[in-house]
């Protein structure tokens, strides 16, 4: 197996067609279709069906991809660790979060690290649940921030903290002045719900199913940073994860939601003994954590963190 057929891969993958492909390696559109062509016949897989004039991955492709497309950003991140020398003599350290966590609370976790470590070289990811404890347990993240439970259970884990999810309305909505929001309180409302395979969403559809409430779920979004967009716009009310919400807040009406949908958040790492930089990464996000929870404290969601 050769680089170059790996990047021919990735590069139809992204383009979607041969001719795509090949512009995009600066080659021909025979030769890119060639390198495919070699990969398929060399790993004995194959990758792509042709239905009607389109190129659709078939499920073995599918997971030679995921390992294919994870080699190809590991050779990324070595050539701009050689073109870093002062990443080169500090170090590095990969950091993968799941959408609630990467969006609330890297950002902050980060610039506190990079203001102890100037010399070390972050990357970080915003991936999935599966992603994020695949890519922890075999080395290619250090560290992964995760909503709980996990389903590998190789990892060492450190608890962030425990929350409630939080309903969000457009401002205006009829139920915007209520102090809470209770799931009758939704019956028949335009709801924002998340992806299937999110466990928020498994939790909210259960919740809501025990009770008899009937929502119009006309509308899904991808993420609850995506959901939050949607109910800022003004189409719909959803139930989402409060560190979100609260980047969110001058254009969202934001209110505790009962029955209460527990969220428990964790440091995810490799077992075995740490090394310094996942150790101060690990220490800051539990600061930095604790610091957002006692901002949530104070604002008018009482009670939100549960004991």
């Amino acid at each position: 197996m050769k680089i170059r057929q790996m990047q021919a891969l990735r590069a139809l993958v992204q383009t979607g067609t041969t001719s795509g492909a090949a512009q995009l390696l600066h080659m021909t559109q025979s030769a890119a279709s060639k390198l495919v062509t070699q990969l398929e016949a060399e790993l004995s897989v194959h990758i792509f069906d042709r239905l009607h004039g389109r190129l659709v991955m078939t499920p073995e492709g599918r997971t030679i991809y995921a390992d294919v497309d994870r080699i190809l950003c590991a050779i990324d991140d070595l050539r701009a660790k050689t073109q870093d020398i002062g990443a080169l003599n500090g170090g590095a350290i990969r950091i993968a979060a799941m959408p609630a966590l990467g969006y609330g609370l890297v950002p902050r976790t980060i610039k506190r690290f990079i203001g102890q470590y100037p010399r070390i070289r972050c990357v970080a990811d915003v991936v999935g649940r599966k992603e994020v404890e695949d890519g922890v347990a075999i080395g290619h993240y250090d560290v992964g921030l995760v909503t709980l439970p996990l389903q590998n259970d190789v990892l060492n884990v450190i608890k962030l903290a425990s929350v409630d999810a939080v309903c969000v309305l457009p401002k205006g909505h009829r139920l915007a002045n209520a102090r809470k929001i209770r799931a009758e309180d939704l019956e028949g409302e335009a709801f924002i719900s998340v992806a299937p395979d999110a466990l928020l969403r498994h939790r909210i559809d259960t919740l809501f199913g025990e009770r008899r409430v009937r929502r119009s779920l006309q509308l899904q979004a991808g993420s609850t940073v995506l959901a939050c967009h949607m109910v800022a716009s003004g189409i719909g009310a959803s139930i989402v994860h409060p560190l979100i919400a609260f980047a969110f807040k001058s254009a969202l009406a934001i209110r505790r939601f009962e029955p209460a949908v527990p969220l428990d958040y964790a440091v995810v790492r490799r077992q075995g003994p740490g090394d310094r930089l996942t150790d101060a990464f690990s220490a800051l996000a539990q600061e930095e954590m604790a610091a957002i929870m006692a901002r949530l404290q104070v604002s008018r969601l009482p009670r939100l963190e549960r004991k």
